[in-house]
């Protein structure tokens, strides 16, 4: 399944600027390879086909999937702790998934106004992460959900600690979750 979207996933990824690298002088593994971010990509579109296949989870829910380096992370609102728990084991046993952030609220979907502001918010954050001279931001993903921030990427203890400290001090953000991959 993977070559049939593979044109349309490197276009993507080209067109998003998505972070990719095989620079080994970077030290430690700190960015995806290519073959991981295509995985990543496929492990989105099997998530969201398996949320999709359960008709009560995909009618009365409104969740975003996004993956990093086969960390899957859930955000968005489910009327009940089971149907949250639905989606959480759907997404775990899709082969391939190393792990799984389920961060879904049982809560009424959020506003168009919402999210409209989470987008403000996060153009805010990654601005804020792109200005500050001692960290890569092309290393982290910046998710925004009803203004809680999540972070994922393969960074540092000290990017990390950098990365939130940084994130918490952005107008509108209520709390910052981190979902990083810390390397050494």
């Amino acid at each position: 399944m993977i070559k049939q979207f593979t044109p349309l996933l490197i276009a993507t990824l080209i067109l998003s600027g998505c972070a990719v690298s095989n620079n080994q002088s970077e030290g430690p593994k700190t960015r995806r390879d290519m073959a991981t971010v295509i995985a990543d990509e496929q492990l989105e579109l099997d998530a969201i086909k398996a949320v999709f296949d359960s008709d009560e989870l995909w009618s009365k829910s409104d969740i975003d999937i996004v993956s990093f380096n086969k960390t899957v992370l859930l955000v968005g609102q489910t009327p009940t702790a089971s149907l949250k728990q639905k989606a959480d084991s759907l997404v775990k046993s899709i082969p391939g998934v190393k792990r799984v952030f389920n961060e879904i609220r049982v809560a009424a979907p959020t506003s168009t106004l919402t999210y409209l502001g989470d987008l403000s918010i996060t153009s805010k954050v990654k601005t804020a992460l792109f200005i500050d001279d001692n960290l890569d931001s092309a290393k982290i993903k910046v998710v925004t959900e009803d203004s809680e921030v999540f972070l994922m990427g393969l960074i540092s203890k000290e990017e990390a600690d950098k990365a939130i400290s940084i994130t918490r001090n952005v107008s509108g953000v209520k709390r910052v979750i981190q979902a990083f991959e810390i390397v050494k």
